[in-house]
C-alpha cells in the first residue's frame, strides 16, 4: 500500500497510558491481534519505566482479540511480575473474558473475577 494511504486506514487498536500515583491504567479499545499487540506490549514497557506499582488495563472497549492478543497480555503480565509491579485487567469486554475462560488463563489474567 502506498504511503499516502497508510493515514487512511482506521486504527485497529487504541492504547493510551495514564499515570495517577503510583499506578498506571492503560485503556485498550478496539482488536488486540497479530498487527497490534506489540504497540500494547510496547505501551506497557514505557508504564514499567516509570516505576509505578500497579498497572490496571482497562479492557472494557476491546472488541476482539486473538491468540496473539492473549499472548501480548501473558507478556504484559509477565513483564510486570518479573519486576514486582501488580498487573490486572479490569472491566474486561465479553469478547475478552470468553477469551480467557476458553483458554483457561483466568487464574493468569483474571483472578478478581
Amino acid at each position: 500500500m502506498p504511503d499516502d494511504l497508510q493515514g487512511l486506514q482506521p486504527e485497529l487498536l487504541r492504547v493510551e497510558a495514564t499515570y495517577e500515583g503510583a499506578e498506571a491504567t492503560i485503556t485498550v479499545a478496539g482488536e488486540l491481534d497479530v498487527s497490534t499487540a506489540g504497540r500494547f506490549v510496547a505501551c506497557v514497557r514505557d508504564a514499567l519505566e516509570t516505576h509505578r506499582r500497579s498497572i490496571t488495563v482497562d479492557a472494557r472497549a476491546l472488541e476482539f482479540s486473538d491468540s496473539s492478543g492473549l499472548a501480548a497480555l501473558l507478556r504484559a503480565r509477565g513483564l510486570a511480575h518479573d519486576v514486582g509491579v501488580a498487573f490486572r485487567i479490569s472491566s474486561p469486554s465479553p469478547k475478552l473474558r470468553r477469551l480467557v475462560e476458553v483458554s483457561g488463563t483466568e487464574d493468569y489474567l483474571l483472578p478478581d473475577e
